[in-house]
């Protein structure tokens, strides 16, 4: 059974200040959390209003099922052509959302064609974020302009973040890698209750994952890491547990904190020198709320070696991140995007 309260090691995870992390000071004790814990929490953050974020989650994901299916993904409206960014869900057995999610990006316009990219997913990647109009609920305007803020807010203390990592380590070509960063995404999720015959319908015996903890309880998120640099809200919501030293933990909350999350790649890139959080979400039984911002590679970053040179597994695979993102979207969201999406 995961441990908590004063034998929870966790408790222990470094919280840093944003103004001393912008002065410089903490470089070195970053990648001493990320290699040691593969996550810390940052506090104190300009502009970061994650009660305004909370309310308006709750006020857009309240709204009728029609209402919300308007601006949903082609693969829940097939009356849209919007692929990546807008609304989406995942049914129980009775077909009502067990997990809902409202997926943001960096662009308001897409300013190219697909004769101007490499293939349609690079295209994709581009896609233009989906807002609810003024007309459909009340708080609509407030809701844009605050998830709109919550995106720069994270972007640019991702970029931050990415820089200092990279000046620490001496690696200086480290945030080119993002300079384009085309399929970052700011996730919009709620989870609520479902029973473990709805988790089995959604993850085969076949996909890789189990959906039941050592204890018995449910998951609502199965073991996973992330891909590269995740910046993660939980507004103070239970049921986030974490791997360390081979036993699960209970990730304490901080309120209004974001952590940061290390993924497999940066794994990789740094030649395990940061280490990957490997992490999953109990099933609390009630309404949970968070917002994962993935933080992601441009989509020609070469993947192919390590900053030291060494072949990465990654490389084996894609030499770049684009294709290798489509592949790992296509598994995880089939119909998201599929084998043509790479043509």
């Amino acid at each position: 059974m995961p441990e908590s309260g004063n034998d929870n090691p966790l408790s222990e995870v470094p919280k840093y200040k944003y103004d001393d992390i912008v002065s410089g000071s903490l470089k070195d004790q970053i990648i001493g959390a990320m290699s040691k814990y593969g996550f810390f929490y940052i506090i104190g953050i300009p502009g970061f209003d994650p009660q305004a974020e909370y309310q308006m989650m709750k006020s857009f994901f309240n709204q009728p099922q029609s209402t919300k299916e308007n601006y949903g993904s082609v693969k829940h409206n097939p009356n849209n052509s919007n692929v990546l960014r807008g609304y989406g869900l995942t049914r129980n057995n009775e077909g009502d959302p067990i997990e809902e999610v409202y997926n943001i990006g960096q662009y308001e316009t897409r300013d190219i064609s697909e004769s101007d990219v490499s293939c349609r997913a690079e295209y994709i990647s581009r896609e233009a974020n989906v807002w609810p109009k003024s007309e459909d609920f009340e708080s609509s305007e407030e809701f844009k302009t605050t998830l709109m803020n919550g995106f720069k807010v994270r972007m640019d203390l991702a970029l931050l973040l990415t820089k200092q990592i990279g000046d620490s380590m001496g690696y200086t070509e480290f945030l080119q890698k993002f300079d384009k960063g085309e399929f970052t995404s700011f996730y919009l999720k709620k989870y609520n209750a479902r029973d473990s015959i709805n988790n089995n319908r959604i993850y085969g015996k076949d996909s890789g994952y189990t959906m039941v903890a050592e204890d018995g309880r449910d998951l609502s998120i199965p073991s996973h890491t992330d891909t590269t640099i995740t910046l993660l809200a939980t507004y103070s919501n239970g049921g986030l547990q974490a791997l360390y030293n081979d036993v699960w933990y209970d990730v304490p909350g901080l309120p209004n904190s974001l952590m940061l999350m290390t993924g497999c790649l940066i794994e990789e890139l740094t030649d395990g020198k940061l280490r990957s959080l490997r992490h999953r979400v109990v099933d609390i039984k009630q309404e949970r709320y968070s917002t994962p911002f993935f933080f992601n590679p441009s989509f020609h970053a070469d993947l192919s070696t390590s900053f030291s040179g060494q072949e990465t597994k990654t490389g084996k695979e894609s030499k770049t991140f684009g294709p290798w993102q489509v592949k790992q979207l296509h598994r995880d969201e089939p119909l998201l995007l599929n084998d043509t999406s790479l043509l």
